[in-house]
């Protein structure tokens, strides 16, 4: 049984101390909690520490600038969600916080930085940018007129009803990358179905994609062994039951058959399958990738 994220993040208190580098939280309840009593926006940085290169030119290009150093602690909370090769100086319960929060935020790659409300709620996330210190606090400046897009809109909503109240909520959730929304606005996109249920703005057939496609990640997470052809039947028979969605969202679905046949394995199998995601739509950035990827494929069975 997991141990419930709530438990994890209390027990973290008690084991941070000084882990992080000067100016910077480690604890993600602790941050919060400064955040609001600051009426601060949180800036995390999700690194590895002792191994990502990419991780460590930021910290030494922009973190340890001190133009950054000077301005940003004055416009966020920033907290250091460390995933480093050695462990050793990394406590238990901030190990298990950071995993919480890595799954939480649907991390994939580092360094990423993920910029949030005093809440805990993301409105923006990027990653390494060169130029130093005073281009990536300009570069964080325009991320913060995003989150103060998404309130005003908010702020609308709340004096209008029906329909209009959904339109406002919607343009709030239109200035946030689609993946953030899908996650962490759960109750605002189930507000907006409910004030628009027969679904006039396409949300729900927006986002009830999102979230299925991430369901079928989840799903087939737990078929890890299995070959490449029991997991595309089981992506076919997930599409079987989603008639309403639309060709990117099938080939989005399609391209996850992928994952399972690399190394390279089953090249019949990879050949049918990007065969398929090109048909769906040629010209998107699927279609492409599907393309190129069949190409290498047919030369490898020429061999």
């Amino acid at each position: 049984m997991k141990t419930p994220i709530i438990a994890v993040l209390s027990a973290v208190a008690l084991a941070a101390s000084s882990l992080a580098a000067e100016g910077w939280l480690v604890d993600f309840e602790k941050a919060k909690a400064q955040a609001a009593a600051e009426k601060k926006d949180l800036l995390l940085d999700f690194t590895g520490s002792d191994w990502c290169s990419w991780c460590i030119r930021l910290r030494k290009e922009v973190f340890e600038e001190e133009a950054f150093k000077k301005v940003a602690p004055g416009q966020f909370i920033l907290v250091e969600l460390d995933f480093p090769q050695d462990t050793s100086k990394q406590p238990e319960a901030v190990r298990k916080q950071n995993e919480a929060l890595r799954e939480a935020f649907g991390i994939e790659g580092y360094p990423s930085i993920v910029l949030a409300d005093a809440s805990g709620r993301p409105y923006a996330q990027t990653g390494y940018q060169k130029g130093g210190g005073l281009a990536y606090l300009k570069h964080l400046d325009e991320l913060r007129g995003k989150v103060k897009l998404r309130d005003a809109s908010f702020k609308r909503a709340e004096g209008a009803a029906g329909l209009e109240k959904a339109k406002a909520l919607q343009e709030g959730l239109a200035e946030l990358p689609e993946g953030l929304v899908a996650a962490h606005y759960k109750s605002t996109l189930q507000e907006i179905r409910a004030l628009d249920p027969a679904d006039t703005l396409g949300m729900d057939a927006k986002f009830g994609a999102m979230e299925a496609l991430r369901l079928l990640g989840g799903l087939l997470k737990s078929k890890q062994e299995a070959g490449g052809e029991a997991v595309r039947s089981e992506v076919d028979r997930f599409l079987t039951g989603h008639p309403k969605f639309g060709p990117r969202q099938k080939q989005q679905a399609l391209m996850e058959v992928l994952k399972f046949l690399m190394p390279p394995r089953d090249n019949r199998v990879a050949l049918k399958l990007m065969e398929d995601v090109k048909a769906l739509d040629p010209a998107s950035e699927e279609g492409k990738v599907a393309e190129q990827i069949r190409a290498r494929v047919e030369k490898m069975l020429a061999k």
